[in-house]
């Protein structure tokens, strides 16, 4: 039986306009411009038949989830399969700052981010591991159902590589905007991915 995942990267925070930093775990809200962005998100998917809204448990995508979940009066349940990838001892650096304090670590990010692994932090392959756990989790709880995803942007990337069937190395492909939607269903025999990136609502 199919089920229906609607999977949405959170809104802007400050840590995402302009210079970008690694986020990973920390728990940054959405600013000004990703609440507006919430709202759209919100208004764009009341009227899909949504039976459940999961989220990392990090504000910035809680928040993003928050007001759809109240537009279709269901809980928000948070979920730490959806948590962002633990950047370590990168967090809170700007690309240019880490790759200045670990080179090696950032040129595997760059060039092989599905073997990228951050001291202190987490490796892609791990993240990658939590996230199929997750689909299959969900997938199995969820049967006929249509579900939405609150997470992140390289979350939603390396999730995004999995339906498709694509390795990780491969994740720099995916372009995810703020606040964007994507869909896809499981299917008896796979995935089948219907929408991506989509930031029209905005």
């Amino acid at each position: 039986m199919t089920t229906r995942f609607i999977l949405i990267r959170h809104g802007q925070t400050e840590w995402n306009r302009g210079a970008e930093r690694f986020r990973g775990r920390a728990d940054l809200p959405l600013n000004e411009t990703g609440r507006a962005q919430a709202q759209r998100v919100a208004a764009r998917l009341a009227k899909e038949n949504i039976t459940a809204i999961y989220s990392s448990p990090l504000q910035r995508a809680l928040q993003t989830a928050q007001p759809l979940a109240d537009a279709l009066r269901l809980p928000l349940q948070a979920h730490p399969g959806l948590l962002d990838l633990d950047f370590g001892a990168l967090e809170g650096m700007t690309i240019e700052e880490a790759r200045t304090a670990f080179p090696a670590v950032i040129e595997k990010w760059i060039a092989a981010p599905g073997h990228a692994k951050f001291p202190k932090g987490e490796a892609f392959k791990a993240m990658r591991m939590r996230i199929i756990a997750l689909l299959d989790e969900l997938a199995a709880k969820h049967p006929g159902e249509t579900i939405a995803l609150a997470t992140h942007k390289v979350v939603c990337g390396a999730m995004l590589c999995v339906v498709l069937g694509l390795d990780g190395d491969a994740f720099w492909r995916i372009q995810q905007d703020n606040a964007c939607v994507n869909a896809f269903e499981k299917r008896d025999w796979g995935y089948v991915v219907t929408r991506m990136n989509d930031t029209s609502h905005l």
